[in-house]
C-alpha cells in the first residue's frame, strides 16, 4: 500500500523540543506541547518527504500510572494510534522501543505502508528499521538539532535511515509554550542552578501522586496512618519514588525518599485536618 505512517518517539521530542527551544535541559514539564497544531505539521512533513498519502501517526511513550490527561486528548487526535510503556522505578522507559519496533515490523510484513517518517534519535530502533526495509519500506529519519551542536541521535540509526532531515527549532518554537520557569530562567545548563529546589520538586510529585489516587483509597491510607501505621502502603512508595525520580531527573538519596514519604504524611494530615493521635 503506498501510504507513509509517521512513527514519533515522544521521549526523544520533548527532551530534544525542549533543548532546541529553551537552550538548556530541563525536564518535561516545562514545556507544553500543541498537539492539535503539531500534528498537522508533521503530517505534511511526512507527505512532503514519502510523496504519500497518510496511513496514521503511530505516538509512542512512557507512563508509571497509567494514561494522563495529556494522553488522552492526544488519543482522541484524528489518524493518531496512542502506544504507551511503562516507566521503571529509576525513571527509565520500558517497552516503548519494542513496542515502535513490532509495530513498524508488522506493517511493513502486511505491505500496509510503503513508507515511514520515523522522529527518534534511539539506536535500539534500528532493529526495527532493518526490518522494514527488508519488505521494502523507505525509512525517512528526522531529528531534531542540538543548539550546541551535540549529537543526540544514533550515528548507526543515521546510517541505516534511506533518508534524514531535520525540524529546525524556530518550527517547534510555533507549537511550544514554556511553562513557569520557561527561557527567563534558562540562562545556564546546569539543571543545580535551577529556581526549583528537591524540596520544592518532592512537594510537587506528592501532589502528583495525591492528585492520581481515588477518594475510597485516599481514606484508607488515612485510617492506616490514623492506626498508627509507620510507612505508606508499598505500591504507594513505588509511585512517590517514580514521581519524585521524574521530577527531579536523577535518582534519589536516602534522606530525599524519607522526605518524600513524610511529605506524603503530612499532606494527607493537612488535608484531613489532622490525623489522630499515635500517627507520628
Amino acid at each position: 500500500m503506498n501510504r507513509v505512517a509517521v512513527f514519533i518517539d515522544a521521549g526523544y521530542l520533548y527532551a530534544a523540543s525542549i533543548k532546541a527551544v529553551t537552550g538548556i535541559k530541563q525536564s518535561r514539564s516545562a514545556i507544553t506541547l500543541a498537539y492539535e497544531d503539531f500534528l498537522p505539521f508533521i503530517i505534511e512533513r511526512a507527505q512532503q518527504l514519502s510523496g504519500r498519502e497518510l496511513l496514521r501517526v503511530y505516538w509512542y511513550d512512557g507512563t508509571s500510572t497509567g494514561p494522563t490527561g495529556a494522553h488522552r486528548k492526544l488519543a482522541y487526535q484524528a489518524n493518531v494510534k496512542l502506544r504507551l510503556g511503562m516507566v521503571s522505578l529509576s525513571g527509565e522507559q520500558r517497552g516503548v522501543d519494542s513496542l515502535l519496533i513490532m509495530d513498524m515490523a508488522n506493517l511493513a510484513q502486511n505491505r500496509a505502508m510503503s513508507d515511514v517518517v520515523l522522529l527518534t534519535g534511539d539506536e535500539d530502533i534500528r532493529v526495527g528499521v532493518v526490518l522494514a526495509q527488508q519488505y521494502g519500506v523507505r525509512v525517512h529519519l528526522v531529528g531534531i538539532p542540538d543548539p550546541e551542536g551535540e549529537r543526540n541521535q544514533s550515528s548507526m540509526l543515521l546510517q541505516e535511515a534511506d533518508t534524514t532531515s531535520f525540524i529546525q527549532g524556530e518550527d517547534l518554537a510555533r507549537f511550544i509554550s514554556i511553562n513557569d520557569r520557561g527561557a527567563e530562567d534558562a540562562e545556564s545548563v546546569d539543571e543545580a542552578e535551577s529556581s526549583e529546589s528537591p524540596s520544592t520538586l518532592l512537594h510537587e510529585a506528592v501532589q502528583l501522586v495525591l492528585a492520581g489516587l481515588p477518594t475510597e483509597e485516599l481514606e484508607q491510607i488515612r485510617d492506616s496512618l490514623g492506626a498508627g501505621a509507620q510507612s505508606v502502603p508499598p505500591h504507594i512508595d513505588r509511585q512517590l519514588l517514580i514521581t519524585g525520580r521524574q521530577r527531579l531527573q536523577r535518582d534519589l538519596i536516602g534522606f530525599e525518599k524519607r522526605q518524600l514519604r513524610s511529605l506524603f504524611s503530612q499532606e494527607l494530615r493537612r488535608q484531613n485536618g489532622g490525623l489522630p493521635n499515635g500517627s507520628d
